[in-house]
């Protein structure tokens, strides 16, 4: 079969924005950290508490919060149409702030057992009009993915702690709980 994902390096952006008006975008507390250093937010104004009945994200990944006794996911809050941050102009307004979640989409990305990347492709859960003119190279999106590895696997392990506790709380305790 070859290696036609190998297109996907090619990957340019539009600048449409469908991305930053359809998902909810799962962030962390690093996240909420850089963000909220750029923008002077509190952690509420930056992160809402979404049910499973709004994301496509099951219950057996990591990163579920139990919050007054409910399950919920942490995401960039929310606009009637789309992401806060998302500009009339469809440019992100943090962009060099933005999540890492935010720098690795589109992409889903699989490494073989070498570490090397052996499949690329692009995510569908929103319509995506990209353009194959541009160029990444393969150490930049293992870079992205390794970015988001580091800052995740923390913040799962707080989550855990979190869950663990006898006496949980709101978001506000969650919040003190990951130091944001």
């Amino acid at each position: 079969m070859g290696k036609e994902w190998e297109k996907f390096l090619n990957f340019r952006c539009t600048c449409c924005g469908n991305c930053c008006r359809e998902p909810i975008v799962l962030i962390t507390d690093e996240d909420i950290r850089r963000i909220r250093k750029h923008t002077g937010q509190e952690p509420s104004e930056i992160a809402a508490f979404y049910p499973p009945s709004e994301i496509e994200w099951g219950l057996d990944n990591p990163g579920w919060i139990k919050i007054n006794e409910d399950w919920r996911i942490m995401g960039l809050v929310r606009k009637e149409d789309g992401c806060q941050f998302l500009g009339e102009d469809d440019l992100c307004g943090i962009y060099d702030h933005r999540p890492v979640a935010c720098r690795r989409y589109p992409f889903d990305v699989e490494f073989d057992e070498k570490e090397e990347l052996s499949l690329l492709g692009i995510n569908d859960s929103v319509e995506c009009p990209y353009e194959l003119d541009g160029r990444y190279d393969k150490r930049e999106i293992k870079a992205l993915v390794e970015w988001e590895d580091a800052e995740e696997q923390p913040y799962f392990k707080r989550v855990e702690a979190w869950n663990k506790k006898k006496q949980g709380g709101g978001p506000r305790k969650f919040f003190e709980h990951i130091d944001v």
